[in-house]
């Protein structure tokens, strides 16, 4: 962990208007926060060559892999105009930045894409990287901050070099595409070299091709004037890794040029890489033959070519010609894609009953076909012990959802899908936490913390233990859905026992294992919990039915005891373990929003271990002292009716810690026996005063 001692007595007075404000407003709703239209790396800018092109990461989120930084940050997608040193600089920003750049666009970006990471250029707090580039090749650019710092700045990129010659299809992003041909000719003396290098570092050409049948098709350069050499990989996204190389090949038997037969499907694409021994260069002929079984005309095969549809019944498909396509999330088999935009704001029942065959059916968010896991709501087999699939689940008017259909295995045929919002019932979504609770149905006692020393955990977490006496562990019974935590919730009956959603109770006392719900996902990380000094926490709600209040409690184990009921005392003031008290929500529209909560004080413990567990509850009335006042563990705890709606997320992480040294943080500056606003502007007299 990082510990960055602040000394600036600008940045002070900054924090202190930041602490002064909460303070003074207490709690309450954050206003709506616009985020920058490239805060995600699926939503990367195309940029070019730029001089002083300006950003914010101010109301940007962390987004991506986290190689080189893990502060709030922005994507670039930039095309080299020429072949040389390509320069991106943050020099002249407004804050300590971090800058990253990889190979290609692709969302996400893994080690082996990282080209470079920078945190301070020579002599500045801010970031510059000089790296070869070819052009026309697409490199992805990140932006971020030092630790979590977020700023205003100014972005320049230069390539100088040569630019990028006129061949339509020299460059991998520029592969030509094709089909079946014979004496197809083309000439590698003017290409240049361009690709992975893991068959050829020739110049070479690039061809994307789709494959007309599925059988065996042959990629032949025979009869071509120089020594050639061929690759073949799946799929045509630039740049291949050595995962999707298919084949390559120097010399077919009794030949100096090339070629390939491999097994293809019809209606995939395949990349076709052209050039030549060593550094051989010359004119060529290719021929493309498919012999096989031609290929199903359907229009929504692919993910990217799914059918725009709205509610439907019965409307009719046919898995016998389809291919699969897509992350395999839920299946893989010949699987067909449908983008349905909701017709309602509540439940959307997509179902599959009545088809012929075992079917599968997957629903992801939004309609982008580079899914991750994060992007599924749902995948089902079987729906009430029949062969067929159903899912129902929360939608917003107008928004997208991706539909796979499938089969069990590779099961094929023909079926019927039916669509409809707001016909049938919502499905429960009963959600508990998921924090270590001695006070379970097992007798057993669980552990907060690793040992030594060894901390007994009194988290309130299980609702009933057969005790009757409580504390009770927060249970909201989300009969309908109205609103939750970050972008899903998972539903279970108890916390360590009974059915649940995710398939594994979300504590398992026997084994002394907990934090294991699944979607736990409304709070924004890193988190910065300074010792004794402000902090703020941000996280997202996602609201299907507007215009319900709605309040917001978070608890902190400062002193790592196993619960969340102490109040430590520092130089400030009292950081309490109920850190965010009441914040109300109110207003908000359908969607998912970003909200930060009022500062609070923290503190940690020194002798115990960095990591300690947070508890946040969502929930449509007050927190007014839990169910058993004065009792252990009651903090966090929930009332014996239940909640109607909501959910209650727990954490186990290690903050970032921000030394503020001797910033005069909460303190009476102007010794009127108040601390508010006007201390800030007192210090701000005496910052002008003496440090001009």
């Amino acid at each position: 962990m990082r510990r960055i001692r602040i000394e600036s007595m600008l940045v002070c007075a900054l924090m202190l208007l930041f602490g002064a404000t909460h303070a003074a407003l207490g709690v309450g709703v954050a206003p709506g926060i616009t985020r920058p239209s490239n805060n995600d790396c699926d939503d990367a800018k195309p940029i070019g060559d730029v001089t002083d092109e300006g950003f914010d990461t101010r109301t940007a989120t962390s987004d991506g892999p986290g190689l080189c930084m893990t502060s709030p940050n922005l994507w670039y997608c930039y095309t080299a105009p020429c072949t040389g040193d390509v320069t991106v600089s943050l020099r002249g920003s407004g804050y300590d930045t971090m800058l990253a750049v990889y190979n290609g666009c692709q969302c996400y970006p893994n080690s082996a894409d990282l080209i470079a990471c920078n945190d301070d250029a020579p002599g500045s707090f801010q970031s510059e990287i000089t790296f070869a580039a070819i052009a026309g090749r697409q490199y992805l650019i990140e932006i971020g901050g030092y630790s979590s710092e977020t700023g205003r700045g100014i972005l320049n990129i230069s390539c100088e070099g040569q630019p990028s010659p006129p061949s339509s299809k020299d460059d991998c992003v520029n592969a030509k595409s094709i089909g079946d041909v014979t004496d197809e000719s083309f000439d590698t003396r003017d290409a240049t070299f361009d690709g992975p290098g893991l068959c050829m570092t020739s110049p070479n050409l690039w061809y994307c091709y789709t494959a007309s049948c599925t059988g065996d098709v042959t990629v032949s350069l025979r009869g071509s004037g120089y020594d050639t050499m061929l690759a073949v990989y799946d799929g045509c996204q630039c740049y291949p890794n050595s995962g999707d190389l298919i084949e390559c090949n120097d010399d077919a038997p009794g030949s100096f040029q090339s070629e390939i037969t491999f097994a293809a499907i019809a209606g995939k694409q395949y990349l076709f890489e052209v050039g030549g021994y060593a550094s051989e260069a010359g004119r060529g002929i290719l021929n493309i033959r498919c012999d096989g079984q031609p290929g199903p005309p359907s229009s929504k095969d692919d993910c990217v070519n799914a059918k725009q549809v709205g509610d439907v019944t019965d409307e009719s498909f046919d898995t016998r010609d389809a291919t699969f396509d897509g992350p395999g999330r839920c299946m893989t088999s010949p699987n067909i894609w449908y983008c349905y935009t909701a017709s309602c704001t509540g439940d959307v029942t997509v179902s599959l009953l009545g088809s012929g065959y075992d079917t599968m059916l997957a629903v992801y968010n939004d309609c982008d076909c580079f899914l991750t896991s994060n992007d599924m709501i749902a995948c089902n087999d079987d729906f009430a012990g029949g062969f067929q699939s159903q899912i129902t689940f929360a939608a917003i008017a107008g928004r997208r959802y991706l539909i796979e259909v499938g089969g069990y295995s590779s099961e094929t045929g023909q079926g019927v899908l039916s669509i409809s919002c707001g016909s049938a019932p919502s499905p429960q979504k009963p959600d508990l936490g998921d924090a270590p609770d001695s006070s379970n149905n097992f007798g057993r006692n669980m552990q907060a913390y690793p040992s030594p020393p060894s901390i007994q955990a009194y988290y309130p977490t299980v609702f009933d233990d057969g005790s009757g006496i409580g504390p009770f562990g927060p249970i909201h019974l989300n009969d309908q859905p109205v609103a939750h935590l970050g972008r899903r919730i998972s539903g279970e009956t108890e916390a360590d026992t009974g059915p649940d959603e995710d398939g594994e109770n979300n504590i398992r006392p026997s084994t002394n294992r907990a934090n294991r719900d699944d979607h736990d996902d409304g709070v924004i990380f890193p988190l910065n919990l300074p010792d004794c000094g402000w902090a703020v926490i941000d996280y997202e709600v996602t609201v299907v039915a507007p215009g319900t209040d709605l309040w917001v409690n978070v608890w902190l184990d400062f002193n790592r005891d196993g619960d969340w009921d102490d109040t430590v005392n520092c130089p400030g003031g009292s950081a309490k373990e109920w850190a965010v008290q009441n914040q109300f929500l109110f207003n908000l529209p359908a969607g998912r929003h970003q909200i930060t909560a009022p500062a609070f004080l923290s503190t940690h413990r020194k002798d115990r271990t960095e990591q300690i567990w947070m508890r946040i509850t969502l929930s449509e009335q007050p927190w007014t002292g839990g169910s058993n006042p004065g009792q252990r563990g009651n903090a966090g705890s929930g009332p014996l009716a239940k909640y109607e709606i909501g959910e209650t997320e727990d954490y186990l992480f290690v903050p970032e810690i921000i030394d503020t040294g001797d910033c005069p943080l909460c303190e009476d500056v102007n010794g009127d026996g108040v601390i508010d606003l006007n201390d800030l502007t007192a210090f701000v007299s005496m910052w002008l005063a003496n440090c001009q």
